[in-house]
């Protein structure tokens, strides 16, 4: 282009690109620039990373969870060798601030030219998949993603085939709750990915609408989730760049869906302790014989949690500690504690850190998934001692 003979285009094409990312265009014949304040558009129930994003820092996180995000879904492996190489951090970040997590796969099918040797390839890729999983130390009921778009594999490959073989392989690897992303085009024009074999409900549809979507007008209902933007800008991030964003229409189709109970907080001014329990009869009872003060529900624990924790007491100090770890178990019954019971269960899929901090004052713990309660008691010589284990939203 002649900057002489064109300056004022120049001039509306610079002042476009610069403000584009803060304007929405509502009849724009390309999909719109979302904000994420918008309340007329669809829930922001889950977002989609990469390598791409290895920008945001946990504030990021705790921004989008902010903004109404639930889960964020991390792409942790790409054909036969790739690993994300931000994947670890973006999975501790995203559980510090209290998200969900899934995970994805881009699946290739690499150089496959015949079924038989797609099918091959798509088994390789689900174990490449399942064991890049477990050394990342991912739950078996986290829900696993087969990423189903190049469309650089030969034309008579059977796609479906090969998303039967690669679910049913991680299903063979413990990894049973195993989803499909792909495009609407791919169900419908080409029926590469044919939903009635598939499991429509099973099935995370990608489709980007042209102007701005609307939550009074939902699109892609009849499968599981919907992704229907990737122009979605998040307020005061560290950087401006959109994101992923996707509606979910099955409950738990991101994360599986628990049940739950409540653990009690007890705070005893007598000697100083906190005292935690599942047991609302020993709740009521300390409360009863002025045992303590009652101070609410701490954090609930998954029913089917996968992590004891273990509920030991010092006859000298009368005081309880609790813990994940068996070793630690079993050292301080070798200096005078009393092993009592599994007080209750945690999980390592868990959205909610609990907090465990230490006063080398009194020789005491405490639990906590409040960041304000942590940071505070940091802040008058409390000792912070980690992620003790975690809990369920």
């Amino acid at each position: 282009m002649n900057v002489k003979k064109y300056p004022i285009a120049i001039i509306i094409l610079f002042f476009c690109l610069c403000i584009l990312p803060t304007i929405t265009f509502a009849n724009a014949n390309t999909p719109a620039n979302l904000d994420a304040t918008d309340t007329t558009l669809p829930r922001k129930d889950a977002i989609d990373i990469a390598s791409y994003q290895s920008w945001m820092t946990l504030a990021d996180f705790q921004r989008v969870k902010q903004q109404g995000v639930k889960t964020v879904i991390i792409k942790l492996t790409d054909g036969l060798d790739y690993v994300n190489p931000s994947a670890k951090q973006q999975i501790n970040f995203a559980r510090q601030a209290g998200l969900n997590v899934a995970f994805y796969h881009y699946t290739r099918l690499v150089n496959a030219t015949t079924q038989a040797h797609a099918n091959d390839q798509a088994k390789k890729e689900a174990q490449f998949f399942a064991n890049t999983a477990r050394s990342f130390g991912i739950d078996n009921r986290s829900a696993m993603i087969n990423d189903a778009e190049d469309g650089r594999v030969g034309a008579n490959v059977n796609w479906t085939d090969a998303s039967i073989i690669f679910a049913n392989e991680l299903k063979n690897q413990g990894f049973g709750n195993v989803k499909h992303y792909t495009s609407l085009n791919w169900t419908s024009a080409h029926n590469k990915m044919n939903p009635a074999r598939l499991g429509v409900k099973n099935m995370w549809i990608a489709q980007y609408l042209f102007g701005k979507p609307s939550a009074t007008n939902l699109k892609n209902t009849q499968f599981g989730a919907w992704q229907y933007t990737s122009q979605m800008y998040f307020r005061n991030m560290s950087r401006l760049a959109p994101i992923d964003t996707s509606i979910e229409y099955v409950a738990g189709f991101f994360f599986p869906s628990v049940t739950k109970y409540p653990i009690y907080r007890l705070y005893s001014p007598n000697n100083s302790e906190h005292l935690y329990t599942k047991n609302s009869h020993e709740r009521d009872n300390l409360v009863n014989v002025g045992w303590g003060n009652y101070e609410g529900i701490a954090y609930y624990a998954p029913n089917d949690g996968d992590l004891p924790i273990y509920r030991l007491y010092n006859p000298k100090s009368g005081v309880h500690l609790y813990t994940a770890n068996s070793h630690e178990r079993d050292l301080l019954q070798t200096r005078g504690w009393i092993y009592e019971i599994i007080a209750f269960t945690a999980t390592t899929y868990g959205s909610i850190p609990v907090y465990r901090l230490y006063n080398p004052k009194n020789d005491r713990h405490l639990y906590t998934v409040n960041t304000y309660e942590r940071d505070h008691l940091q802040r008058v010589d409390w000792n912070y001692e980690g992620i003790a284990w975690r809990g369920v939203p």
